[in-house]
């Protein structure tokens, strides 16, 4: 039986994260945070706070226990209301979907979706910048560019000023506290409490994810943890409908019948799929070695149905390594 974790970070700073898309001078961001972002910025945070000089062989430690461990969803921004100082509630979880007509954002049951503009409109925005040529005083040839980023404040019709961006997403893991045990007798205990991880009994709650960092990009604040025990030991991921068994020793997904709403990248090597509405992407990037963060590149890319789109298929699926759903589950001894 995994334990679930609902997961509200709130942004402190705008979040890049970057995937090789470019139009013309614009450095393209996703439009959420996947999973992968957040394993990595959980490695480096009980990497850096557990141990004084972590070293690359570490870090791969760290790394790999929380892969075999933990389990993560993507996160994806939304429009809430602070009932109080300890409480928020979620109205809208705006995920990518797509529809019959089209693409839209949004994906909890009963609430409004908007489309792409009125989605671009509220959450994002971008930066220009050039680097200057110190001979002539000007700017440098060529070196003009634009980074787009997920804003840290946001303002929807009915707010009255703006406040700050929330993700919203899921922690799934085999038991709570965490024990990650390392070479020479050492070992690193994870607690997750309600606004805070507590690493060998220091409460941390900041993390940061994705690209431009010398920008100050990718401060998120923890907001809120808190267990999700649902009595069936199934969890409706952002009330979309689409579910989580628990129950079993590999995370299984549960559609609505036989359809499906990707909230992740899907792999779709092995699946046998009937239908799909929305694209296909592969996915491939720098990985974690023991020679250091991005030091080894992904040998194969996997071709995977993009977040959003839904699709049909006679397989089971299973959440696997880094969020990323899969048709074959995933065995760690």
């Amino acid at each position: 039986m995994w334990v679930c974790y609902k997961v509200l970070l709130k942004a402190c700073a705008p979040i890049h994260i970057g995937y090789g898309a470019k139009l013309g001078i614009v450095d393209k961001t996703r439009y959420y945070i996947p999973a992968k972002n957040i394993w990595g910025a959980l490695t480096n945070l009980i990497t850096k706070s557990a141990m004084n000089n972590g070293s690359p062989k570490l870090y791969f430690k760290i790394g790999e226990e929380l892969r075999r461990n933990m389990k993560f969803s993507y996160f994806y921004p939304a429009e809430y209301r602070e009932v109080d100082d300890e409480e928020i509630e979620v109205k809208q979880v705006f995920a990518p979907l797509y529809t019959e007509n089209g693409l839209r954002f949004g994906i909890r049951k009963d609430e409004k979706q908007v489309d792409l503009m009125e989605f671009e409109r509220i959450f994002i925005s971008s930066l220009v910048s050039t680097a200057i040529d110190k001979s002539s005083r000007s700017a440098e040839e060529g070196s003009l560019h634009e980074i787009e980023f997920i804003k840290d404040k946001i303002k929807f019709k009915q707010d009255k000023g703006p406040k700050p961006a929330v993700f919203i997403g899921y922690f799934f893991t085999k038991s709570n506290p965490l024990k990650v045990n390392l070479s020479n007798g050492l070992s690193v205990e994870i607690l997750f409490e309600r606004d805070s991880i507590k690493i060998n009994g220091t409460s941390l709650d900041e993390i940061w994810v994705g690209g431009e960092r010398n920008y100050g990009f990718g401060k998120l604040k923890i907001r809120k943890l808190s267990e999700e025990i649902p009595k069936d030991g199934k969890i409706d991921l952002f009330n979309s409908g689409i579910k989580v068994d628990m129950t079993k020793e590999q995370l299984t997904v549960l559609g609505e019948g036989n359809w499906i709403i990707a909230l992740s990248h899907v792999n779709v090597e092995g699946l046998d799929i009937e239908f799909i509405r929305g694209d296909i992407e592969p996915l491939v990037g720098r990985e974690w070695s023991e020679k250091g963060s991005g030091q080894r590149v992904s040998q194969k890319a996997k071709i995977c149905i993009a977040p959003g789109s839904q699709f049909k298929c006679r397989n089971s699926i299973y959440m696997g390594d880094f969020g990323i759903w899969e048709s074959k589950p995933n065995f760690h001894y």
